[in-house]
């Protein structure tokens, strides 16, 4: 482990062991969470449990798109932001400090943008030692306490499979366990997570909803192309692109071979 490591393991309180961390390449450029009592105004995560206080979140955020715009992928961009503020530090800490957040939904607050798009995340101090390395468990009270109940609550007010939630998820995930091994502090940290992603059931017997996410598809580039299993449905808004990784794009369709 190399100094700044040590130093960052050694730090008593985990929320400035993972604040310093995210002062240093390669996380430098994402958006850290928040500690302690809001100075904002937020709301506790578990209310995007409660149909109405949902439904108002996803109103404010559907009229940035227009009279009319496309629920299902409204809330789909909605969930990526959402998804991307809980997991990634999350699991930054879980990986790199071998430390829980305290990322329950009756825990966590939400600080939301005029439009409702989740601005940043607040968390009460304190986090607390993994209780389990074992790849299959140690996310538990990420994907199964919070996750879960809130991929359940977007595709009922918004009709849209769970598997495209699970997916915008996977996404992140996918990015967080290779961003972690390539850590030039924590080399090969990733490892516990991409091998969660690669297990197509869960130890209680359930497929594994975030089984690949993404793939690696040999497209004639110089490497390989990183392309998502599942489309986000983003594109059904007026003027919006697919995006790169988009398993709808042309390009990155493999080739079928000629008979």
């Amino acid at each position: 482990m190399t100094e700044m490591a040590e130093v960052a393991a050694r730090l008593e309180d985990p929320a400035e062991a993972l604040l310093a961390l995210y002062r240093q390449p390669p996380l430098d450029k994402l958006k850290a969470p928040r500690f302690g009592v809001p100075d904002v105004p937020t709301i506790v995560a578990s209310a995007l449990l409660d149909h109405e206080e949902l439904e108002a979140v996803l109103g404010r955020f559907m009229a940035t798109f227009g009279e009319g715009a496309d629920r299902k992928a409204a809330v789909s961009i909605w969930s990526k932001f959402h998804f991307s503020s809980v997991s990634i530090p999350t699991l930054v800490a879980n990986l790199l400090l071998k430390q829980a957040l305290p990322v329950g939904l009756s825990q966590m607050r939400l600080e939301l943008a005029k439009d409702g798009r989740p601005a940043h995340i607040w968390l009460p101090e304190g986090a607390e030692p993994l209780l389990s390395q074992d790849p299959l468990v140690r996310f538990d009270y990420l994907f199964d306490d919070h996750c879960a109940p809130v991929v359940e609550a977007l595709a009922a007010i918004s009709g849209l499979s769970p598997k495209v939630f699970w997916s915008n998820l996977g996404h992140y995930v996918e990015f967080v366990g290779k961003t972690c091994s390539q850590h030039p502090l924590f080399e090969g940290a990733g490892e516990p997570l991409l091998r969660y992603l690669e297990a197509r059931t869960l130890p209680d017997g359930r497929r594994n909803p975030l089984y690949l996410p993404v793939r690696y598809l040999e497209l004639g580039g110089e490497a390989p192309t990183r392309v998502r299993r599942l489309c986000c449905v983003k594109y059904r808004l007026p003027d919006e692109p697919l995006c790169g990784g988009c398993p709808l794009k042309p390009e990155n369709r493999p080739a079928k071979p000629s008979r």
